[in-house]
């Protein structure tokens, strides 16, 4: 059943992304409560109603069987992201206007940033909000962490947790906010170089920034807690509305950075989940990378074949974090 629930959940996303309204079978209820568990687990829930309601007005009788108390806990759970998400964009504002009376620059990273590539904002699940907050007058990464953080420390509402090498965690107004010193890293340090320097010599997310900021986020994500339609669904989004307004995709930097052959197959696979362009089934085509992060795909499963897949990033894995905890603990950030 499982994987006839993942297909089924996918034809609902596709006219939720703006994509055309296929055709679906009548669903028995026991799927249609494996299609909302996994709405569940790739956090699409209220892109999901939305291809419900698509479906239905195409097809009335498309949810027949759809329990009734799954019909109630669905739309209560839609109307929650919708009142939560409006709640962080009040907040996130406040915390930027907090920013800028220390005179620090912010702008807003993941799921905030990337609700407006959706046709319906506001459902775009989001867990919490992050904010790349701008090194000033040309500040090193560490030299604006701790600028960051003397800032911080002096807000009463401002509850400081962990400390790592992007970002400070913060608990502002009851919520998780991540404040970001850089976006985010790469563990070779050849490539987190480049990356560093790229982002030292920008201001604002631009639309090749975005895009290169939406790839390294699901990329992260193959290696920690597996990888979502939510984060394909936001690559997806990018980079039509690149395409659409003349931007090609930055090629040339993603090889530079050792991501050209994951940026091949994300575009490969979005474009086969989400563009509707053939069935799910017909995965023979794919590159081995993206038929690779299918089979991971549906319950979220780490990627087991990352060590084979992007061998430069794994060989310098464990010495990142090896590094990394002798770093947060000379500078007592344990």
């Amino acid at each position: 059943m499982s994987d006839r629930a993942f297909e089924y959940l996918i034809q609902l996303l596709r006219p939720a992304l703006g994509e055309r309204i296929g055709t679906m079978p009548t669903l028995t209820a026991d799927e249609w409560r494996e299609v909302y568990r996994l709405s569940v687990k790739h956090a699409v829930v209220a892109l999901a109603w939305d291809g419900v309601e698509h479906m239905q007005a195409v097809e009335p009788t498309v949810l027949d069987n759809m329990p009734p108390a799954l019909m109630g806990k669905w739309f209560a759970d839609v109307q929650t992201i919708v009142t939560a998400n409006r709640h962080m964009a009040q907040l996130a504002a406040n915390v930027q206007n907090m920013l800028s009376a220390g005179g620090f620059v912010s702008c807003l990273l993941k799921g905030a940033s990337l609700a407006q590539y959706y046709p319906n904002p506001e459902h775009r699940q989001s867990a919490d909000i992050d904010l790349w907050v701008l090194p000033q007058n040309g500040q090193s990464i560490h030299a604006h962490r701790r600028s960051l953080l003397a800032h911080l420390r002096m807000q009463p509402d401002v509850v400081i947790g962990e400390i790592v090498y992007h970002h400070i965690e913060t608990t502002i107004g009851g919520k998780e906010v991540e404040l970001h010193v850089t976006p985010t890293w790469l563990c070779n340090p050849i490539y987190n170089n480049r990356l560093q320097r790229l982002f030292a010599h920008s201001r604002e997310l631009t639309p090749e920034l975005q895009e290169l900021y939406t790839l390294l986020h699901a990329f992260r994500h193959i290696w920690h807690d597996g990888l979502a339609l939510r984060h394909l669904a936001d690559y997806y989004l990018v980079c039509q509305h690149n395409r659409q307004a003349g931007i090609a995709a930055p090629g040339r930097l993603y090889a530079r950075l050792g991501l050209a052959t994951f940026a091949r197959a994300l575009e490969e696979l979005t474009n086969l989940l989400f563009a509707g362009n053939s069935a799910i089934a017909d995965t023979n085509d794919l590159l081995p990378r993206a038929q690779h992060i299918l089979l991971t795909l549906q319950e979220r499963w780490i990627s087991s074949a990352v060590q084979r897949d992007y061998p430069r990033e794994y060989l310098f894995n464990l010495p990142w974090r090896s590094a990394h905890y002798l770093w947060r603990k000379r500078n007592n950030y344990l």
